[in-house]
């Protein structure tokens, strides 16, 4: 008879403990925003260089997480590799760069342009404050495009 009450308190408080790790936790409340810019040239046609940043941040806050960089950029003239890299400024501050030279790269081999990214999507990679600017650059032509997060 002890056993069976003694597996029966046991069983009962294993759902217990079950149930309160299975009930959902209060989640913070997350605000994700994609920000994006393209310069031209004039009589061109595409982006000279393209950006796009997604950035996390949880509500009311003032820093912002920046997730992954993209930059694009057209091909001009027989050129077909090209470099780029990253750089942030915090508000009063100088531009940095957040990152070495990588080669951007023709996602299909009928495009006119070369692309590359930095990061993955989600709540990943470095926290600025508001206000920061995002900036991609393209070694090649010394062209730079350039977000400021909100």
């Amino acid at each position: 008879m002890k056993r069976i009450l003694n597996s029966a308190a046991t069983g009962a408080l294993a759902l217990l403990l079950v149930a309160a790790g299975a009930a959902p936790a209060p989640a913070a409340s997350y605000e994700y925003d994609r920000l994006n810019a393209c310069p031209t040239v004039k009589g061109r046609t595409g982006c000279s260089p393209g950006i796009v940043v997604k950035h996390w941040h949880k509500k009311g806050a003032t820093k912002r997480g920046v997730g992954w960089v993209y930059a694009s950029t057209e091909i001009t003239g027989k050129r077909s590799t090209y470099q780029a890299r990253w750089l942030y400024q915090r508000p009063g501050g100088k531009l940095t760069a957040a990152s070495g030279w990588k080669t951007a790269k023709r996602p299909a081999p009928d495009t006119s342009f070369v692309e590359t990214s930095w990061g993955r999507d989600g709540r990943t990679g470095p926290q600025y404050p508001t206000g920061t600017r995002i900036c991609v650059e393209i070694r090649e032509t010394g062209r730079t495009a350039c977000v400021r997060l909100r």
